[in-house]
């Protein structure tokens, strides 16, 4: 059952929708057939040069389910007044990238993060995320900024590192794509953003206060996340301008359902294990265990969390301050790999793992039985050669 819109929601719409007709119309008001205007249409060709620039550029994430199910989600965040007025159809692009992003460029084309699939606690928090980019493209916010001549030169100072996509935008110079995803349209239009996407989320069906929670979850999230997190989805100032309608980080989390959809967990049950690796090879412990936590309460027989889980240790245990704590984190992570190896023998990765372990530990038999079994039943990996190396070494 739909949950009623609150008035005062609708009073807020009403108000913000009247306050934009002036420059520009959203589309679908007033029952009114869309078509782009002139310079509208050069600003979509842009976009769609800038959309497959950056497409050569990132990974996508290769799940069509998961992408089904998130275009799915667009489709019923967009409104009815959109749809017949011939609005843009949302189109979702995932990127296999880590960090907290989500963006649309003008013709309604989506990119969103893993990492931020990844993090949110619920379908209704990723409802919010997706229907503010969405509604960025209902209002034709790119069209007033492009009118008020605010799209410039992309710029970064190069002080900070940069996640994939960030990276992606900044080197290619994409203008669009660095305003819809770094530095956002100004703090009316995103205000307004907010406003028109928590209205089609309630419009939608889930629960507002669930919802709004995912902006103090994120904010919570920050201080594991470094400085990596360059995108608008990940300021601090940006989500801290959010989180008052729902109370500070530990209260609003708390509050907020955890609840799920059935479908939205099992689809991304192989990307929280995607991306913990991801994390893993950025030094982001913290997230990396919660992501393997999450898949393990809900598949504890799933062999190849346990094989990174066992990662998880081993890098730890390379940066452990003692020799005691080094010690603990070696036997956790053969603990780990032998669990994966006990739930699927076949599994190469756990053999592999398993065997530089004992290496590191100077267990030379164990070690060569090991990475032999890989080679075995991994002979065509690209590490091969490199593991067979080990194996002749190791026969000397």
């Amino acid at each position: 059952m739909k949950s009623r819109r609150p008035i005062g929601l609708c009073v807020a719409l009403s108000f913000l929708l009247s306050a934009c007709a002036t420059a520009v119309t959203p589309i679908g008001m007033n029952g009114e057939p869309f078509a782009p205007d002139a310079d509208e249409r050069l600003l979509w060709a842009q976009a769609d040069r800038e959309a497959a620039a950056l497409l050569k550029r990132v990974k996508l994430y290769d799940d069509a389910a998961l992408t089904a199910y998130l275009t799915a989600l667009a489709g019923r965040l967009t409104p009815e007044s959109v749809k017949t007025a011939g609005g843009p159809v949302a189109r979702i692009e995932l990127i296999r990238d880590p960090t907290l992003g989500a963006f649309a460029l003008p013709t309604g084309r989506v990119f969103v993060h893993t990492g931020v699939v990844a993090a949110v606690q619920s379908e209704a928090q990723l409802a919010l995320v997706l229907a503010r980019e969405l509604a960025h493209v209902f209002q034709r916010h790119a069209l007033r900024a492009a009118r008020e001549g605010l799209v410039g030169p992309v710029r970064f100072d190069g002080a900070a590192p940069l996640g994939p996509t960030a990276a992606a935008i900044v080197g290619g110079g994409l203008r669009l794509a660095a305003m819809a995803a770094m530095t956002g349209y100004g703090a009316g239009l995103e205000r307004g953003a907010d406003v028109v996407g928590l209205s089609n989320v309630v419009g939608a069906g889930w629960n507002p206060g669930e919802a709004s929670a995912v902006w103090a979850l994120l904010s919570r999230d920050l201080g594991a996340r470094g400085a990596i997190e360059t995108m608008l989805l990940a300021s601090p100032a940006w989500l801290e301008a959010r989180v008052p309608a729902t109370g500070r980080p530990s209260e609003a989390v708390a509050a907020a359902s955890a609840n799920s959809s059935e479908e939205l967990e099992r689809l991304r049950r192989p990307l929280l294990r995607d991306n913990a690796a991801d994390d893993l090879r950025r030094g982001r412990f913290a997230l990396a265990r919660r992501e393997l936590d999450r898949v393990l309460a809900e598949a504890p027989t799933d062999a190849p969390a346990y094989v990174l889980y066992g990662d998880l240790h081993r890098l730890q245990s390379q940066r452990a301050a003692s020799a005691e704590e080094r010690d603990t984190e070696i036997r956790q992570a053969r603990a780990r790999y032998t669990r994966a190896l006990a739930l699927d023998p076949a599994l190469a990765d756990a053999h592999r793992e398993l065997g530089l372990l004992y290496y590191q530990q100077q267990d030379l038999g164990r070690a060569r039985t090991e990475l032999e079994e890989y080679l075995r039943r991994a002979g065509g990996a690209p590490d091969a050669a490199r593991i067979a190396e080990y194996v002749r070494e190791l026969a000397r």
